[in-house]
């Protein structure tokens, strides 16, 4: 049988956290799982979890940044702002937080505006608050627009 090295394997995690954001990026900006090339290569998207515009950029990369932002839809209840916690890089489990915002859109919407702008505009990345902002929005109205739906159909 093949002799396993000491160490392969378990410190894969480690050693994205060591590692420059620059050096990840370079090695993965044109192989990653998460690349989706679009027009015979003119145009990369990326699938990367963490990337608010679906663009691959280092600026959106999840992979390459230590601060990066996601916001998803919960459970058809609402939305949930999610960021990496730099300190708790090595354990997977513990290295994102999640912020569930509420659905309301009126009565919430400054609520859910500071807490988008005071967690990824305020202390964590401002770069990427509008981006943030746009990607809620767009989140909402599609909920919005599945609600309405639900209710003309009763």
């Amino acid at each position: 049988p093949p002799v396993r090295e000491q160490g392969k394997g378990r410190g894969q995690a480690a050693m994205a956290a060591n590692t420059s954001a620059d050096l990840l990026w370079m090695l993965t900006r044109s192989n990653s799982s998460f690349l989706v090339k679009r027009e015979s290569g003119r145009i990369q998207l990326s699938k990367d979890p963490f990337n608010l515009m679906n663009k691959n950029s280092f600026k959106y990369s999840g992979l390459a940044n230590g601060k990066s932002a996601d916001i998803r839809q919960y459970e058809n209840k609402g939305i949930v702002l999610t960021t990496k916690l730099t300190k708790a890089a090595t354990s997977p489990a513990k290295s994102v937080r999640k912020v569930v915002c509420s659905r309301d859109f009126e009565r919430n919407f400054k609520k859910v505006a500071n807490c988008v702008s005071k967690t990824v505009g305020g202390y964590y990345r401002p770069d990427l608050e509008k981006s943030a902002l746009a990607r809620w929005t767009k989140y909402h109205r599609a909920l919005k627009k599945t609600k309405a739906m639900k209710a003309g159909k009763k």
